[in-house]
């Protein structure tokens, strides 16, 4: 009985092993489909969300504005959604671009748009006005769905 299991033990070890690898490889795939789902999902509403905002519009009218500040609520259930599958490694600079986008959606007026694009000459070349820097934490929460 005992030289019928030493015969197998070799076997039924290695069973095991391609069993765990096998069921390992099939859990990180499903992962990566489930990434790649929610981060289409988390792009598809930020846009959606977006809408007449994204891409900036040259001219921005004062109803539209007021958008701005709207959209951060529905942005924040997308990226509570969207954060639990993203690396960990990651977390740390999401956040700080979800902060990045509510500041200065918080901040953001009509008045400082027209203002920025109305004092021409007042202007330095490395300024960013509030329409560019809406631009770029846009951006940089729509990189993290790469």
């Amino acid at each position: 009985m005992i030289d019928i299991i030493m015969d197998n033990i070799e076997l039924t070890s290695t069973l095991i092993i391609l069993a765990v690898a096998g069921s390992w490889i099939v859990r990180r795939g499903s992962r990566k489909k489930r990434t790649a789902l929610a981060a289409e999902v988390f792009k598809v509403k930020v846009l959606a969300e977006l809408e007449g905002l994204y891409p900036i519009p040259r001219y921005l009218e004062k109803d539209v504005c007021d958008k701005f500040r709207g959209s951060i609520p529905a942005i924040e259930s997308a990226a509570a959604e969207f954060r639990k599958v993203i690396p960990s490694n990651s977390k740390g600079s999401f956040d700080t671009a979800l902060k990045n986008y509510f500041n200065h959606c918080n901040k953001i007026t009509w008045e400082s748009c027209v203002t920025y694009n109305l004092s021409i000459d007042l202007k330095k070349p490395e300024d960013e006005g509030p329409k560019e820097i809406f631009r770029q934490n846009v951006n940089a929460l729509l990189s993290f769905t790469k």
